[in-house]
């Protein structure tokens, strides 16, 4: 399922499984890429290595490490991390573990790809990264110079709950991770599920529901 406006854009699970998408999302977007990575297993990690472009993690679960430019940080649940181009970073998970990641539009020589000192060369840095721990991870925070979203955090909806119905004043997206929700942006009724993506402009009215529960992610970027 995709469905699209002016103001919005609906992309499905099975239509938002690439990476590195370049050109898929809509131009007011700054992402090229949002994804919801469930089932992690213990163990997982990666090299050290940096980008042609941002990324952004939350984690939503689980427990682990992760080194920004040589410094550590733990890995709890709630914690968001922020590697700016050519922040060479790695991560260790110790348990299992589920996250979103998203990424924005490749810049410089546009490799898409994890790139090494050794093979790629050295990293140009941009700005510092940063790692706002879980349990700080409640709401709006400083997203500094170049980070495009000022929130990046987990939501509940009860059983026959709503979040208020709002004329947006930023870009703002959302993420299913369990149950079904009820969406309605700019007169149209959708229904979404798990892992389904809602990218909606600065200007859009929403209104967001579920009828039995559901856990969603929110981005907002910043103005």
């Amino acid at each position: 399922m995709i469905a699209t406006g002016s103001n919005y854009m609906i992309r499905s699970q099975n239509a938002n499984l690439i990476y590195w998408e370049q050109g898929v999302y809509p131009e007011w977007v700054r992402f090229s890429a949002i994804r919801s990575l469930p089932g992690q297993k213990q163990g997982a990690g990666v090299e050290p290595h940096y980008h042609d472009n941002d990324e952004v993690w939350l984690f939503l679960s689980g427990r682990g490490e992760v080194w920004l430019d040589g410094q550590s940080h733990p890995i709890t649940p709630g914690t968001l991390i922020y590697t700016p181009m050519g922040t060479v970073h790695r991560f260790q998970m110790f348990t299992d573990f589920a996250n979103v990641a998203l990424v924005t539009p490749l810049e410089r020589q546009q490799r898409a790809a994890h790139l090494v000192a050794d093979q790629d060369g050295p990293p140009q840095r941009t700005v510092p990264g940063f790692v706002l721990p879980g349990a700080r991870n409640t709401g709006p925070f400083d997203p500094g110079s170049r980070c495009p979203m000022q929130e990046l955090r987990e939501v509940g909806l009860g059983a026959g709950s709503q979040i208020e119905t709002a004329t947006l004043g930023k870009n703002e997206h959302w993420i299913v991770l369990e149950g079904s929700v009820q969406l309605q942006v700019e007169g149209v009724e959708l229904e979404l599920g798990p892992h389904d993506l809602a990218l909606l402009k600065a200007g859009a009215t929403r209104r967001i529901g579920s009828a039995a529960g559901a856990r969603l992610v929110v981005v907002r970027e910043r103005a």
